[in-house]
Order: C-alpha cells, then structure tokens, then sequence
C-alpha cells in the first residue's frame, strides 16, 4: 500500500561504528516537538545488508527526535514501545541514517519494562573503541529513556499512542 499524500523515507540501518544492518521503507506523517514521525506499514519489505529480507508483521510508528541518541518505535502489541539507543540520525533529504548502539529499552504491553543487550554494547566498544564522551552519552541516554518510560513522560504516555492510532486509522480507511 503506499501512502502517495506522505513523503517516502527510506531508513538505512548501521551498527557501531558504521557497519551496515538493514534498509526500510517509511512515510514521513510529520513532525512535533519531540521529532520526525514515520509510518512503517505492515507487510513492508525490510531488507538486510547480507541480502536476506522479510517483511514487517504490524504496522508501527517510528520517532526519530530531534539530535539526541535514541529513537522509538510504537506498537499496538507485544513490544509497545520499543526504543533503541543510536547516535543522533543524519538526514539527507529523503534518506536518515540510524546507527545503532546496541541498547534497547523496552515497554511490554503487561507493563514491564526492559533494557537489553547492555553486555553486547559493551563487547563492541571493547572491539570497536568509541569515544568516552560517546559512551557516558550512551550510559546517560539509556537512564534517562529508562526514567522516562517507568513515569510515563511524553511522547511515551500518550503522544506517541496517538500518532499510532491516526496511522493505523488512515491504513484502515485506504484499505
């Protein structure tokens, strides 16, 4: 399905320090003060670096804040909110760079909240040095994310679940 009244943006992946993963494709919905809304549509084909592909299995809404080292990704089940721990995007007109730091702090749809793979950050700044600055961000990032999730603060309460919502209301309706 494509969303012709949206702009197409296409999402290259990378891991640390810039290892190409994954290549999406997303609908620009617009911006706010917390950053960039994209819409990723169920059954979108992703494609990965050593040429394997699949295809999304919901629909979702990715932000991509303004500057700062994160990024997150709405969901309506299982993994609600699923944010990972990047360095700030780079944007080149239609194309934003995301390179991944490994972290993940996760929202489940009964409530818990997770952070993974904070061993596996670390087995790769030890294998591929990065700056200490970069890493007391990280480490600062991942806490504050965590703060945020477990009290509810915008866009994780209810900012983020609308944008949600108005995206699957106009999948709905163009299908």
């Amino acid at each position: 399905m494509m969303f012709s009244s949206y702009p197409q943006i296409t999402i290259h992946g990378f891991k640390w320090p810039k290892r190409p993963t994954a290549q999406a494709i997303g609908y620009l919905l617009g911006t706010d003060q917390f950053g960039h809304w994209l819409g990723i549509i169920a059954g979108s084909v992703w494609h990965h670096s050593n040429g394997q592909q699949g295809t999304f299995e919901q629909s979702f809404v990715k932000l991509i804040p303004y500057n700062a080292y994160w990024s997150a990704c709405f969901n309506r089940s299982g993994k609600l909110i699923d944010v990972d721990i990047v360095l700030p995007h780079i944007w080149d007109n239609q194309l934003v760079e995301e390179v991944d730091l490994e972290i993940d702090l996760l929202k489940m749809d009964d409530g818990r909240l997770e952070i993974r793979d904070q061993a596996v950050f670390t087995a790769v700044c030890q294998r591929w040095p990065m700056p200490a600055s970069q890493i007391d961000q990280v480490h600062a990032t991942t806490t504050q994310i965590y703060q945020q999730l477990a009290t509810e603060a915008e866009p994780f309460k209810l900012v983020g679940q609308q944008w949600l919502a108005d995206f699957l209301q106009q999948i709905e309706a163009k299908s």
